[in-house]
């Protein structure tokens, strides 16, 4: 990965205790990302977690953070008390520590204790809710009922049904699996990360590109060999042109147009991708951290399965062109659900891309205006969407199941109203869906010409 990206505007202050410590560059830190060597840095102080990670309470998520910059993914996972507790694994300082995010506000501290507050009162750990419990063995049951129905029994219309079954592993199981919000149990959580893994995506890739990648720096603009930049806004470059700070191309004039065919084919995409990504041991400019056997071990397995369940046994038991005609329903019905479920909370028309010229570096805040939610009053839509629905409150407190978010929600609003923090909620999907389109037009026109408009 080379050298950590420089970090402009720091907000921290050097302490007398803090000048003692010895200084280590991010070449040196980025080595020590393995769970037997695990370095971590919060807040330009060096924690050396060796000793914790097989105690960790949230088992190997705690890799997330190994051999680099962890400030964001440690407030937010971690309750108030905990800060106190990495004082004992300090070993050091980063040489030239310059954060781009500001971490001095009441904002997020406020917050955190009312949410806090408000969930021991009610008895709620965040995770582990029977709900999801049964949620999950419905979409199981549901998966499987009509792959039946589609590819054993040959019946075309299914295939659409399966395609919302198929996009459901990721979105409400895998994706608060990976963020170690399904359950407290560290194994549970891990089973069901690994549904990212049997929709023929990969856990491993999707914790570094969205874990590590997006959640610490939402919208964040970025070059092409920085790791402080927003995976998720800016991966998709030169094919389109999703972020402000993002080069222009011609093509980018019709992006708005063909996003909406080419996102049907995303799932087969990644089963591809995914594979190229763990050879290099990095997404784009993301390292991994050291991979294990097993890890290696699940990838291959997952793969060989989606061929034999997506592929093989399609066409072994169907015409060829029934059988191309049913994987294209339910491909295309599982990409688009998948991206629209996701692109609709970041990619917005009133959505803020933070750059060098944002004057308010506070992440939390920051974490509210790169976010939008929509239809917040639709169980459907909670449910349905895997709580993405209630993005903002999902960035602000990512270790919290999907679940329980509409819990916190109304803590979150009134505690933005308060700061003023200006709090976006579509109010139903649709008007998101046209907004995202809206705003994936506007970043296909070219930024030149209008400068021009307006000089002239």
């Amino acid at each position: 990965m080379g050298s950590q990206p420089k970090q402009e505007n720091t907000t921290s202050s050097t302490t007398s205790s803090t000048k003692s410590l010895p200084k280590y560059r991010w070449e040196e830190i980025h080595k020590h990302n393995k769970s037997d060597d695990c370095w971590t840095v919060v807040k330009g102080k060096v924690y050396d977690v060796t000793s914790w990670v097989p105690n960790h309470p949230g088992g190997r998520l705690i890799l997330n953070g190994a051999g680099r910059e962890s400030t964001a993914l440690f407030h937010s996972y971690h309750p108030l008390h905990v800060e106190g507790v990495l004082k004992k694994y300090e070993i050091g300082q980063v040489e030239d520590y310059q954060p781009f995010y500001s971490w001095d506000s009441e904002f997020y501290t406020v917050l955190k204790k009312r949410v806090e507050a408000h969930l021991k009162e009610k008895g709620i750990t965040g995770s582990d809710s029977p709900l999801l419990y049964l949620k999950t063995l419905l979409i199981i049951v549901s998966w499987f009922t009509f792959y039946y129905l589609t590819f054993i029994k040959g019946y075309v219309a299914a295939a659409f049904l399966l395609g919302i079954a198929h996009s459901q592993f990721g979105i409400s199981i895998g994706h608060d699996g990976n963020h170690g919000a399904f359950s407290r149990n560290p194994i549970i959580c891990r089973i069901a990360a690994l549904a990212m893994d049997i929709m023929g995506g990969s856990s491993i890739v999707w914790v570094h590109q969205h874990n590590v990648g997006h959640h610490p720096y939402a919208n964040r603009e970025g070059g092409f060999y920085n790791e402080d930049y927003d995976a998720d806004s800016t991966s998709s470059w030169p094919l389109f042109r999703t972020h402000p700070s993002l080069p222009w191309k011609p093509h980018h004039r019709f992006q708005h147009i063909y996003m909406f065919i080419l996102m049907n084919m995303v799932g087969l995409k990644w089963a591809i991708s995914d594979i190229k990504w763990v050879m290099k041991r990095r997404y784009n400019d993301i390292d991994f951290y050291q991979l294990s056997t097993m890890d290696l071990v699940v990838l291959a397995i997952a793969k060989t399965v989606f061929v034999i369940y997506s592929i093989v046994i399609p066409f072994y038991m169907n015409s060829f062109w029934k059988a191309l005609l049913m994987i294209t329903i339910y491909v295309s019905t599982n990409g688009s659900l998948f991206i629209l479920n996701f692109a609709v909370n970041h990619l917005l028309e009133d959505n803020v891309f933070p750059d060098r010229d944002s004057k308010d570096r506070d992440w939390a805040k920051l974490q509210v205006v790169t976010a939008s939610n929509y239809s917040t009053d639709s169980t459907f839509w909670t449910v349905f969407s895997g709580g993405l629905n209630h993005q903002i409150e999902h960035h602000l407190f990512p270790s919290i199941s999907h679940v329980y978010l509409p819990e916190i929600a109304p803590i979150v609003q009134l505690t933005c109203k308060e700061f003023n923090v200006p709090y976006t909620n579509k109010s139903t999907y649709g008007e998101a869906c046209y907004s995202y389109y809206k705003f994936l037009e506007k970043m296909g026109r070219n930024p030149d010409e209008k400068t021009a408009k307006k000089t002239n």
